[in-house]
């Protein structure tokens, strides 16, 4: 759909495969405790299905509504049926609140729970108007969303006091394609686009100066995804060839996993084919080419 970016693997994915399966005992996360943040709803859920997959010891969704974050608890504990022996956890927390933020860190503290993994999926939308017409006000609102609020997830992840089920503390960005293509995509929402382009970079540069043995961070695309929110931005079934939320909800947790370390604060697609990333030119280029697939001027 868009170009270059959607072909940078031959085969690129609409839906989940064999090499990002929860089920695979290379991406189990037996143990382990994860937050998502907008768990409830769309791509969120999906993650919160596929980390229950893998066997996490404890899922934990975040949202702003309590009834929304009960029904969707309920639900996933549904799905996840008998066999499930972990924990599924609706806590409410509007990230955009950052003492809101704070009680959630210091309750987890208190009630002894460590996060092994943090998602940061949720994100703020801004009107779809040129940057002077919804002005500055507004617009540092949603930089308040989609940066601050980030940024305090991760310290808060990072600076976490005790011991969790591994060494490693994996971060995983729901990033977007807005991050990079401003002429097709982020002309539709300007002040979303420069955000999330801003956030993705906050991450880019934790990564820079954070070994992936004390905290690995991924950003991904996670595809276009027929959601709630989707429907609400008054997008309908037809108008896009849309991926499986299987897609990215599985990508994240391989994204969680050692064989994504050489991805350390980089950006990719979660359509992208996870053994030709590994593998071959692309894994050649990431190696040796410490700018590619992240922010930053090239080429001049």
């Amino acid at each position: 759909m868009w170009g270059k970016y959607a072909t940078l693997t031959d085969p690129v994915h609409k839906n989940s495969y064999a090499a990002i399966d929860p089920l695979r005992p290379e991406l189990s996360q037996a143990g382990r405790t994860v937050v998502i943040t907008g768990g409830n709803s769309g791509v969120g859920y999906g993650i919160a299905q596929a980390f229950i997959r893998a066997s996490a010891a404890r899922v934990i969704i975040l949202g702003r509504r309590v009834d929304v974050l009960a029904s969707a608890a309920r639900n996933l504990a549904v799905e996840a049926g008998a066999g499930y022996k972990g924990e599924i956890l609706g806590l409410p927390c509007d990230i955009s609140d950052a003492a809101a933020v704070d009680a959630l860190w210091e309750k987890l503290r208190a009630d002894g729970i460590v996060v092994d993994v943090l998602a940061l999926n949720v994100a703020t939308f801004a009107p779809k108007k040129p940057l002077l017409e919804v002005g500055t006000d507004d617009i540092w609102k949603i930089y308040d969303a989609n940066v601050r609020a980030q940024l305090q997830m991760t310290e808060r992840f990072y600076k976490q006091e005790g011991k969790g089920a591994s060494d490693t503390k994996n971060l995983v960005h729901v990033s977007t394609a807005s991050i990079h293509d401003f002429i097709r995509i982020t002309k539709e929402n300007l002040g979303y686009g420069l955000t999330k382009h801003a956030g993705q970079l906050t991450l880019q540069l934790i990564a820079q100066d954070t070994p992936p043995e004390k905290m690995q961070v991924v950003s991904y695309h996670p595809g276009a995804i027929f959601s709630e929110s989707a429907k609400a931005s008054g997008w309908t079934e037809d108008a896009l060839p849309w991926d499986h939320v299987d897609l990215p909800g599985h990508f994240a947790v391989w994204a969680a996993s050692p064989e994504a370390k050489f991805l350390h604060g980089r950006f990719v697609w979660a359509a992208w084919d996870v053994e030709q990333l590994k593998h071959g030119e692309l894994r050649k280029r990431i190696d040796e080419e410490p700018a590619f697939l992240k922010i930053g001027v090239n080429g001049l």
